[in-house]
């Protein structure tokens, strides 16, 4: 639970002006793909970013929507009433690097940087991963209003659950443009289950919290449905499998938690 009374809220000098910049850079995220894709055009319908037999389903992709905007409402919400805690600037920091992260990524996938692009995206999972494990782990340390810790758990939540799978699907995107076959199942079955192991591991350190296992679920039921529409049973039905196990130990962790 969340305090109400007991530590103060952190209101240092050094905290606010993080406040802000995060404000900011959350915004950025809403103006960055309509500036990217005028001066690049539609550039992730076409080329090895959508070549690989476990691309999600085009679907999938309107969840950065809804990630985006959870971000500005949590960042207005972070500015208007705080965290509390003595980390709350550490988390603000690895936010902002998130933001920018995600503008970041567009400018060089636009580019067709795409090893560049795998890069950009570690860097957000680690940091996303760091905010995750400070709201999960030391959940008791915020003082502020209990919506706001349960907003900002899902949002980031559900952004971590989004780009830990995706950042294996940009690296199936980087070895396609480097030359290796789109059509050939083994490496990517070993890449989809590699992207599963990984999920299942922050699904038990996170105590199965609700906002990354609906990030993951919704990559992997996308990666079911685009493997399936690409005529590859095996890899559609490893994906299948994989929703299922990551469910199951969400359910498992959130019970012995």
């Amino acid at each position: 639970m969340t305090r109400t009374s007991g530590t103060p809220r952190t209101n240092s000098p050094s905290v606010r002006p993080w406040r802000r910049v995060l404000v900011v850079l959350a915004v950025s995220q809403l103006v960055a793909p309509v500036v990217v894709s005028a001066l690049a055009g539609d550039f992730l319908e076409s080329g090895a970013t959508n070549e690989a037999l476990i691309t999600p389903a085009g679907y999938a992709f309107s969840l950065w929507g809804v990630i985006t905007l959870l971000c500005a409402t949590t960042s207005l919400a972070v500015w208007r009433f705080g965290l509390g805690p003595s980390w709350e600037t550490s988390l603000l920091v690895d936010a902002s690097v998130v933001f920018v992260g995600f503008s970041l990524w567009l400018a060089v996938a636009a580019q067709d940087w795409l090893w560049a692009t795998v890069a950009v995206f570690a860097v957000m999972v680690g940091a996303l991963a760091h905010i995750m494990l400070l709201l999960v782990r030391h959940r008791s340390d915020l003082s502020c209003p209990p919506w706001l810790a349960t907003l900002a758990t899902v949002t980031f939540g559900l952004y971590l659950g989004w780009s830990s799978i995706a950042v294996f699907a940009n690296v199936a995107a980087a070895l396609i443009d480097s030359g290796v076959s789109p059509d050939a199942v083994p490496w990517q079955l070993v890449v989809l289950v590699a992207a599963a192991g990984f999920a299942v591991l922050l699904t038990v350190t996170l105590r199965g919290t609700v906002g990354y296992a609906a990030g993951v679920l919704w990559a992997l039921v996308a990666i079911a449905i685009g493997a399936a529409q690409r005529d590859s049973v095996l890899l559609a039905a490893t994906a299948a499998v994989a929703a299922v196990i990551v469910a199951g130990a969400t359910a498992w962790s959130r019970r012995v938690s």
